[in-house]
């Protein structure tokens, strides 16, 4: 299930994205909005949910704005139901890790003598 989650959180993160480029595409000044690709690509980004005020879409921030929240969501599931069951990992300098291992070899020496 945990990883259910982190996939679903990843998927919403790349909806994202898609919107911010359909937004970054509809800049662009020769684009026909009715050719089949780019009218898929608009419809997909939320472009109609909202009419447009005074030639601006406010549709595609709405969009992302809700992606955001249920990510963030996503990630609070995560975090309180998850994220103590999985492993730590550890990451040590070089200088850490042969101190570290000093300190072993020096507590397995004096086991052996007992």
């Amino acid at each position: 299930m945990a990883r259910f989650i982190i996939f679903l959180d990843r998927l919403v993160n790349l909806y994202i994205f898609y919107v911010i480029g359909a937004c970054i595409l509809s800049w662009v000044p020769n684009i026909n909005p009715d050719y089949p690709l780019f009218s898929y690509i608009f419809k997909f980004a939320g472009f109609n949910l909202i009419p447009p005020i005074a030639g601006i879409s406010l549709a595609p921030a709405v969009v992302m704005v809700v992606a955001a929240l249920i990510s963030m969501g996503l990630k609070t599931l995560y975090l309180k139901f998850f994220a103590d069951k999985e492993p730590k990992i550890v990451v040590l300098s070089p200088e850490e890790f042969f101190e570290k291992f000093k300190n072993d070899k020096s507590e397995e020496k004096k086991d052996d003598c007992n």
